[in-house]
């Protein structure tokens, strides 16, 4: 691809953004893969709020991808290697921008000595992780909001 994908750490600027990625993905990219109930319980979008989302966001060493200045999906990780989000938007599926964020993940996660990542992993999400080196250790049905969910813990380990 021809895009040019921009990789910088989250701002206060980034929230609205993102939070519309995190929304669009969910109840679009996901959609084909999981129930209406269960898209809702997982997007919830009416218990969402900037300020929440900016507080939790700026606590998780949140990274940002963008495409000619248009944030374009989003990720993060903690000291030990969970990755608790990577979202992309919908729009600019499938152009290697996960794989970005990803790679930047692992990256962060070694220079603090995180020895694995990990990630509780959707359906969608699944397959590109396997193919950059994660495994699955458990397939785990989540209650979010009174719903059943899927999904996968899966582990990379950090050589």
């Amino acid at each position: 691809m021809s895009d040019h994908v921009e990789v910088h750490n989250y701002t206060s600027q980034d929230a609205q953004p993102t939070l519309a990625i995190f929304l669009e993905a969910v109840t679009k990219t996901a959609a084909p893969h999981y129930t209406p109930e269960q898209i809702g319980a997982w997007a919830a979008p009416r218990e969402r709020d900037l300020v929440t989302w900016h507080q939790r966001r700026s606590s998780r060493a949140t990274l940002v991808a963008t495409v000619d200045d248009e944030a374009a999906g989003f990720s993060d990780v903690d000291i030990e290697g969970f990755i608790d989000m990577l979202f992309v938007a919908p729009r600019f599926g499938r152009r290697g921008i996960a794989t970005r964020l990803l790679r930047e993940v692992e990256s962060r996660a070694r220079e603090v000595g995180a020895q694995t990542l990990s990630v509780d992993a959707s359906v969608v999400a699944r397959p590109l992780l396997e193919r950059l080196g994660f495994s699955v250790e458990a397939e785990q049905q989540p209650e979010l909001r009174g719903v059943r969910l899927v999904n996968y813990r899966m582990v990379k380990r950090l050589g």
